[in-house]
């Protein structure tokens, strides 16, 4: 198993990307022409101060609520509207960062999926987020901006791409048939707590635990590669060439696993369940168990 998880981290340092930057890399490609700067945050902290030339992303551009019970990623048109609204251009170059509050960080691997779904390739999340910034360049000239920036409206166009997302019959004609890794912490995941607007206690049957936590350290910085694979590869036994399907309470948790799994560690096959727990714990004919 050693060899096997040194071959796989030898293979993975070929596609690990720019999925992950530093504040450093971000502050000298600052003033790039294509960059598009994104801030997840709410919009009192974000007037309190935020990356020079960011740009507030509410996540309501995103996604939207189906019967008061789940929510689900914007039609195509939505997140096309969405991404021109913020100055996204087809070549543009995308950076997302959160304050450092764990739904903020979530926010910006599902604002990250929303683009890829709809065909933008070109896209970072800050690691460590607005901290890391912070901790950086605090008391520098300028490093702080409290204004809003001024930028003209963009092109991108949306190109659907409908291998990523997946719906409740997909997963459950795939139970036993392709891994699935859960996002949620542990305790809702062994029904030990109820999960907030998830009637049902445990998990989709078959699947397994891989809370989105662990994949990062303390300050919001990602783990190494051997810590990953040890999480990915030695604990779920994952095959980097073959189907997986994230999942967690309503696609936040999960958008994060996916994140690290496709455009860190270059996974081929990654689907995400969207509506996750809040459908399927909400129904009485799901399999499920503690």
């Amino acid at each position: 198993m050693k060899l096997f998880l040194t071959l796989l981290l030898t293979t993975f340092s070929l596609f690990a990307s720019d999925a992950f930057i530093t504040s450093d890399y971000l502050k000298a490609h600052l003033n790039d022409k294509n960059l598009v700067v994104l801030d997840t945050t709410d919009a009192a902290t974000y007037a309190k101060g935020h990356i020079p030339t960011a740009r507030r992303a509410d996540i309501s551009l995103f996604r939207h609520w189906v019967d008061k019970t789940y929510l689900l990623m914007n039609s195509p048109k939505e997140i096309q509207e969405a991404a021109r609204k913020l100055g996204i251009n087809n070549d543009s170059y995308v950076v997302i960062y959160g304050h450092n509050k764990d739904k903020e960080l979530l926010k910006s691997s599902y604002i990250a999926l929303a683009l890829i779904v709809n065909g933008f390739k070109n896209i970072s999340i800050l690691d460590g987020g607005f901290g890391d910034w912070m901790y950086e360049f605090e008391g520098e000239k300028d490093a702080i901006s409290k204004t809003t920036p001024k930028y003209k409206t963009g092109n991108f166009t949306a190109k659907f791409n409908p291998n990523i997302l997946v719906d409740l019959a997909y997963v459950k004609a795939h139970i036993h048939k392709v891994p699935m890794i859960e996002a949620r912490p542990k305790v809702y995941f062994t029904g030990e707590k109820k999960s907030h607007g998830v009637k049902r206690l445990g998990h989709i049957e078959g699947a397994m635990s891989s809370y989105w936590r662990d994949k990062f350290n303390l300050d919001d910085t990602l783990k190494s590669d051997e810590e990953l694979q040890k999480i990915f590869v030695g604990k779920h036994k994952l095959n980097p060439n073959k189907e997986v399907i994230a999942y967690c309470t309503g696609g936040l948790e999960a958008s994060m696993n996916w994140y690290v799994l496709t455009q860190y560690l270059g996974y081929k096959d990654v689907k995400l369940y969207d509506a996750s727990m809040k459908e399927w714990g909400n129904r009485d004919d799901t399999p499920m168990e503690k």
